[in-house]
């Protein structure tokens, strides 16, 4: 039986990802930061190395220590990206080198809003990075992993799209939505919602670290994507229709005063593929769609 080090194995993903792996029959050794987040892990079953992304030792432990890891903890303060993105890479850095020569997998996460959608066309796993501000830094950092490939390490990185949704979810991008658009009484889109957003289900998102972490290729990127392009507009109308709100078009400069950083993004017209990512690691994904799981979850 194989044992995998999790980063942020409480977290939204991690919690299901563990649960996948102990489902498939994997020990799991969980990165915690809070004896409650260590609690939650003994519970399961799993091993516990406490620490954080800053704890060079422990996070060391847990490469040495595990045939694999899935690297899902980041620290999502987006008013100091910056900091965060430093943090990101140092951490992953200290396990990559802890992993050199042994050929064990590590799985490198980034969001797919690190790729260029300038044509309007769907960004695929070949899509070049994009440019902007904070994003085009986070595909410096999946470059980073990625070269450890050549050093011994089955490094590889799995993109996720803004959404990653279903049950459980109560602090990412969709409960964030839901909630400003609950307290300001009424469901915003920007322009005429046309742009669109990739998602994937919690569960299948799940199945498929666990694929990418069996059958993954050194250096390869994989996209994570269960819809490809979902029209913005359709998520206002349904988070509209469980929180029984009014729909509203807004300019993005108007919606940031209701939203923050979140209106910029829902802004984002950024359809995803995930053709190569499904037929490569043998994937298809089966939950519910994003809308689905608005009107039972959300």
């Amino acid at each position: 039986m194989k044992t995998v080090f999790v980063t942020g194995a409480t977290g939204t993903i991690g919690s299901v990802t563990v649960d996948e792996l102990l489902k498939k029959g994997y020990k799991v050794i969980g990165l915690a930061k809070s004896e409650s987040s260590a609690d939650k892990l003994r519970a399961k079953g799993c091993g516990v190395i406490m620490g954080d992304l800053n704890d060079k030792d422990a996070l060391r432990k847990g490469a040495t220590e595990a045939d694999g890891v899935i690297h899902l903890a980041f620290i999502p303060d987006y008013e100091h990206m910056d900091r965060c993105l430093k943090v990101d890479k140092q951490a992953s850095a200290v396990m990559l080198e802890a992993m050199k020569g042994t050929n064990k997998p590590f799985v490198n996460i980034v969001g797919t809003l690190v790729l260029s959608n300038e044509s309007g066309t769907p960004s695929d796993e070949n899509t070049p990075y994009s440019k902007a501000s904070g994003f085009g830094e986070r595909a410096i950092n999946e470059q980073a992993a990625l070269d450890f490939a050549k050093q011994g390490v089955r490094a590889m990185s799995v993109r996720f799209p803004p959404t990653v949704h279903g049950k459980g979810d109560t602090r990412a991008w969709i409960p964030a939505l839901v909630k400003s658009c609950h307290d300001n009484g009424v469901s915003i889109y920007i322009g005429k919602g046309e742009n669109r957003w990739p998602a994937v289900n919690l569960e299948d998102a799940a199945n498929f670290l666990v694929l990418a972490l069996e059958n993954g290729k050194p250096g390869k990127k994989y996209n994570c994507i269960g819809e490809t392009g979902i029209p913005f507009k359709n998520i206002a109308v349904a988070i509209a229709s469980k929180q029984i709100l009014p729909i509203k078009t807004m300019r993005v400069e108007e919606a940031s005063k209701y939203l923050g950083f979140l209106a910029y993004v829902m802004a984002m017209d950024c359809p995803t593929l995930s053709d190569i990512s499904q037929k490569e690691l043998g994937w298809t994904p089966t939950h519910n769609t994003l809308q689905q799981d608005i009107a039972d979850y959300y």
